[in-house]
C-alpha cells in the first residue's frame, strides 16, 4: 500500500525528471531531511525519457563547463553507488567543423578546456577518422575529440538519481497532480494536490515545459516555451562497432550517436517549431509528437553527407517530442523575484541530462545555504522582466532560439525575432541617424552607427567586424572631443522614507551617509562577500535616494534591495526606469557643449566630480550627474520622457561646431575597457569580492554599523588574495580578445579573460581577467611573469597591469 501524502514537508519539489530527481539526489546528500518530490505521472514520463543522453563538458561558458564537468563526473560512478543501470558510457565526443569560422569556433572551445583541465585533442580530418572511420574527411576542416564525454541512458540515470535521494530519505510520490501553490506573505506556503494539501516552508519547480503555467498558480514569471525536438533511430548496421563517440556536427544542424550497433541522427534545426501547450493532452505522459520528414530533411541530408553508410540505414523509430525553450537559450535557475523560497530550475533546452547534475548540486547548495555558492548569475531567474511570459513573444523568440543552439556563436551576436519589444522615445530618430541596435532586456539600444551610404547591419566573424572601423571613429570623438550616448535603458529605483539612509547603509558596502548630491559608487553583497550588484547610488534628498543600474540588471537588483529591506523600515523602493530617459556627454569638450544648453555653472568649484545636481536645459529640467563610465570629463542627464526629444535636438544641434558625434554601446564597452572599469556579469559578480576585484576603494570600513558581506570581507583583508583582477593589453594590434580565453604566465595557465574589446586609444585589443595562485596573487607575482593569451589554440604576448593602462590617476574625469 502507497504511503499517504504527508500534510507538511520543509521542501517540496515538482516535477520527477532529470532536474527534480537532482535536486532531490543532492538535498539528500546534504543532509536535508523532509523533502517530498511530486510528479504527476511516473517519473521521467515527461521530456526526460525521449533525451537523447549526450554528455559533454566543454561548453560555450565557465559555468557551464564546471556544471557539465560535475554532471559527467556524477554519472560515470551513480551506477556503482546506487545499484541502478545508467547505461554511462565514456566513448568520447567529436565536435566538427565543415568550414574555418566553426574551426576557430571550437578551437576556442579547446581553449577553454585548457582553462578547466579538460582532455581535448584537436585532430585534422584524417585524425578524426582514426576516432570515427565512418566519418567522411573531405566534409571537414578540423575536429575536436574530448575523451571524457559520452552518452547516458536518460531513463535509468534519473532512475538511479531517485534511487540516490531515497536512500537520504526522500519521499517521491507519482501520479501526485499539483492544483495550485499557497502564497502568504510573499512566501511559499504550501502546495495543493489532487490527493490533499502540504504546507511547506520552500518549493522547488522542476516542472519542464509545464513549468510556466504551475509558477503562474504562484504568480512567479517563468517565461519558457515548448518545441518540438526530433531524431530518428537507425536499424543495427553492419560493421558498426561499439564505443564510437558522439559527432556533433553544429554547421550540419545534427548530431550522430551509436547506440548498441544502430545509429541515433538528432537534429537541431536552424528554425525550430514552437507548440502552444494546448496543442497537448491534459495527460502528456510518455508523449509522441507526430513525424515531420520535411523538418527533419535537411538535418538527416547532412548527417547522411558526413557519415555516407547513412544513406543505406534503414530508419527504425522517427522520435519527435516537446522540450522546453528559453528566450535567451540560457537555463532558469534560482529563487523567483516575486515569492521567496520558490525555487526554479528548468528551461534547459535539450540540455538537462548533459547538464541535470551540475544544477540539481548547484541549486541545493543554494537552498541550504540561502544564497548560492557559485556565480549562477547568467542562467538567474531574475534576469528576465515580466513581458518575457507573454505567449507571442515567445512563441516567435524560440522559433529561432532552439536554433541557436547551433548556430554560429559569433560575438556580439544579436537575436532577430520577436523584435522590437521596448522602445526609448528617441528610437526613431537615432535609427534616422542610422544606427544599428541591439537588443537587452527587450530594449532597442543604438550598438553603433553607420556613416552615410553603409547598411546598418551586423557582418559576423571572429575578426574585425564591418562595424568595427565606425566605432573606433566614435571613440575617437569622446577621447579627442565630445559623444553622446543614449542610455535610457538604465534602469532606475527610487528608495525613499525616513529610513531609507539607514537601510541602505546596511545593504551597501560603501558608506552612504553622504551629502545630498553626493553620488556614491559601490556594490551590494551576498552574505559571501561576493558581488551581486555594482551601481551608484545618488542622495537626492535627506530620506530621498536614486539607485541606477544596468538594464539586464533590472529585475535582480530591484528583487535584492526589496528583500534586504528590513520588515519594519520606514523606506520603500519603486522602479522609475520609464519615468526618466537618459543622455551621456562624454569628451574633454562636454562641459563646453553643456554650458551652450543650461544656465548652471559647470565648473569643477561649483560641480565636481561625483555629485549630481538639478539644472535646467532647454525648457526643462534635468538631473545631472557628473560620473563616467569611459574616463573622460561628463555628465549623465536624467531627463522626464517627455523631455527627451526636444533636449536631445538642442544637445545635437549645439554640438554641431564641436565635433560632437553620436556613439553606440560598443564604443562605451571599448572606452571602459580602456580604463579597466568593470562589467558586472563579466569581470565581476557574486563569486567575486570586491578585494579580488580591485574595488576596496568602494568599501567603506570606517561606517558605523555592519552591512552585508562585512565579515567575509574582513576575513579577506590584509590576507594574500588568491585571486585579483587584472587588466590585459596585447601586444601585437591584430589579436582580438571577446572573453574567456586563458592566461598563461610563463607557460603556465594562471586565468582566463573575462571580458574584452579593442582599445582604440591604445592600438591593441584590451581585457580583464582573474589571476590565480593559491598561494596569493600580489604585485610581484603579477610583474614578474611573461604573459601569453591563448587565443584558439594559439598563444600570443601580452602585458598585464593591475593599474589602469589609460590615465592611471584618472585625472581626464576630473578636467
Amino acid at each position: 500500500m502507497a504511503d499517504p501524502l504527508p500534510t507538511h514537508a520543509r521542501i517540496v519539489i515538482i516535477g520527477g525528471g532529470v532536474a527534480g530527481c537532482s535536486v532531490a539526489y543532492h538535498l539528500a546528500k546534504l543532509g536535508v531531511k523532509d523533502v517530498v518530490l511530486l510528479e504527476r505521472g511516473t517519473l521521467t514520463c515527461g521530456t526526460s525519457w525521449h533525451a537523447a543522453g549526450l554528455i559533454m563538458q566543454l561548453r560555450t561558458t565557465s559555468v557551464l563547463t564546471e556544471l557539465c564537468s560535475y554532471t559527467a563526473k556524477l554519472y560515470s560512478r551513480l551506477e556503482a553507488e546506487t545499484g541502478q543501470a545508467t547505461g554511462f558510457k565514456q566513448v568520447g565526443s567529436l565536435p566538427v567543423a565543415r568550414n574555418d569560422d566553426r574551426w576557430t569556433e571550437i578551437k576556442r572551445i579547446a581553449s577553454l578546456g585548457h582553462y578547466f583541465n579538460i582532455d581535448a585533442h584537436i585532430l585534422s580530418p584524417n585524425e578524426a577518422v582514426k576516432h570515427h572511420p565512418l566519418i567522411d574527411p573531405s566534409r571537414i576542416v578540423g575536429a575536436l575529440f574530448i575523451p571524457g564525454d559520452g552518452q547516458t541512458d536518460p531513463v535509468g540515470t534519473v532512475m538511479a538519481l531517485a534511487k540516490g535521494a531515497r536512500t537520504g530519505g526522500v519521499r517521491i510520490f507519482e501520479h501526485t497532480s499539483v492544483t495550485g501553490i499557497d502564497v502568504k506573505g510573499g512566501q511559499v506556503s504550501g502546495v495543493n494536490t489532487e490527493s490533499g494539501r502540504i504546507a511547506c516552508e520552500a518549493v522547488v519547480l522542476c516542472g519542464g515545459i509545464w513549468s510556466r503555467d504551475i509558477a503562474a498558480k504562484a504568480g512567479v514569471n517563468v517565461p519558457l516555451y515548448a518545441s518540438e525536438h526530433m531524431y530518428v533511430t537507425t536499424m543495427p548496421i553492419e560493421g558498426v562497432k561499439t564505443g564510437l563517440p558522439v559527432i556533433r556536427d553544429t554547421d550540419g544542424y545534427a548530431y550522430i550517436k551509436e547506440d548498441a550497433g544502430k545509429f541515433v541522427i538528432g537534429a537541431i534545426e536552424p528554425e525550430g517549431k514552437p507548440l502552444p501547450m494546448d496543442k497537448l493532452p491534459a495527460k502528456f505522459e510518455f508523449g509522441e509528437l507526430p513525424e515531420d520528414w520535411e523538418h527533419f530533411e535537411r538535418p538527416m541530408e547532412n548527417a547522411m553527407d558526413l557519415v555516407p553508410k547513412l544513406r543505406d540505414a534503414q530508419i527504425r523509430h522517427f522520435m519527435n517530442g516537446p522540450e522546453s525553450f528559453t528566450p535567451d537559450n540560457r537555463f532558469i535557475v534560482g529563487e523567483a523575484p516575486e515569492v521567496r523560497k520558490f525555487y526554479v530550475a528548468t528551461g534547459f533546452n535539450t540540455q538537462g541530462i548533459l547538464s541535470g547534475a551540475g544544477v540539481g548540486k548547484a541549486l541545493a547548495e543554494w537552498i541550504v545555504a540561502d544564497e548560492p555558492q557559485m556565480d549562477l548569475s547568467e542562467m538567474d531567474i531574475r534576469r528576465f522582466a515580466r513581458f518575457q511570459t507573454n505567449k507571442k513573444f515567445l512563441h516567435e523568440r524560440i522559433r529561432e532560439s532552439l536554433g541557436l543552439l547551433y548556430a554560429m556563436h559569433w560575438p556580439y551576436r544579436q537575436v532577430e525575432s520577436a523584435r522590437p519589444v521596448r522602445k526609448t522615445v528617441l528610437h526613431d530618430r537615432l535609427a534616422a541617424r542610422n544606427a544599428c541596435f541591439g537588443e537587452t532586456a527587450g530594449w532597442e539600444r543604438a550598438n553603433w552607427y553607420a556613416p552615410p551610404g553603409v547598411k546598418p547591419v551586423y557582418e559576423y566573424s571572429y575578426n574585425r567586424q564591418n562595424w568595427f572601423p565606425h566605432v573606433a571613429e566614435e571613440h575617437r570623438a569622446v577621447r579627442e572631443r565630445v559623444g553622446m550616448f543614449e542610455l535610457s535603458s538604465f534602469a532606475k529605483f527610487v528608495i525613499e522614507g525616513p529610513d531609507a539612509a539607514r537601510e541602505l547603509q546596511r545593504i551597501a558596502a560603501n558608506d552612504m551617509e553622504v551629502p545630498v548630491g553626493k553620488i556614491v559608487y559601490t556594490q551590494l553583497l551576498n552574505k559571501r562577500g561576493g558581488i551581486e550588484s555594482d551601481l551608484t547610488i545618488t542622495r537626492m534628498a535627506e530620506d530621498r535616494f536614486m539607485a541606477v543600474t544596468a538594464a539586464a540588471c533590472q529585475v535582480r537588483d530591484l528583487t535584492w534591495i526589496k528583500a534586504n529591506l528590513s520588515f519594519d523600515a520606514r523606506a520603500a523602493i519603486v522602479d522609475v526606469t520609464s519615468g526618466f530617459g537618459v543622455l551621456s556627454i562624454m569628451g574633454p569638450r562636454s562641459r563646453e557643449l553643456l554650458q551652450k544648453v543650461t544656465t548652471a555653472d559647470l565648473s569643477n568649484e561649483a560641480f565636481p566630480f561625483g555629485t549630481a545636481q538639478e539644472i535646467e536645459i532647454g525648457y526643462g529640467k534635468a538631473h545631472a550627474f557628473r560620473v563616467t563610465y569611459v574616463g573622460e570629463l561628463g555628465w549623465e542627464l536624467y531627463i522626464p520622457t517627455e523631455f527627451m526629444q526636444d533636449v536631445f535636438d538642442l544637445i545635437e544641434k549645439e554640438g554641431q561646431g564641436l565635433g560632437l558625434k553620436l556613439a553606440g554601446y560598443h564604443a562605451l564597452d571599448s572606452l571602459r575597457s580602456e580604463k579597466a572599469y568593470r562589467h558586472w556579469g563579466h569581470d565581476i559578480s557574486p563569486g567575486d569580492s570586491p578585494l579580488e576585484a580591485g574595488l576596496g576603494f568602494a568599501v567603506s570600513w570606517k561606517k558605523n554599523g555592519d552591512f552585508i558581506g562585512r565579515a567575509a570581507l574582513e576575513a579577506q583583508r590584509g590576507k594574500p588574495l588568491s585571486r585579483r583582477l587584472v587588466q590585459v593589453v596585447m601586444e601585437k594590434p591584430e589579436p582580438l580578445l571577446f572573453h574567456n580565453e586563458p592566461i598563461l604566465r610563463d607557460g603556465k595557465v594562471v586565468g582566463r579573460i573575462t571580458s574584452g574589446s579593442y582599445g582604440h586609444t591604445l592600438g591593441r585589443a584590451v581585457g580583464m581577467g582573474y589571476l590565480e595562485r593559491k598561494e596569493g596573487v600580489d604585485n610581484a607575482f603579477v610583474e614578474s611573469g611573461r604573459y601569453e593569451i591563448e587565443i584558439a589554440a594559439d598563444l600570443h604576448p601580452a602585458r598585464v597591469s593591475l593599474k589602469p593602462l589609460y590615465d592611471p590617476k584618472g585625472e581626464r574625469i576630473r578636467m
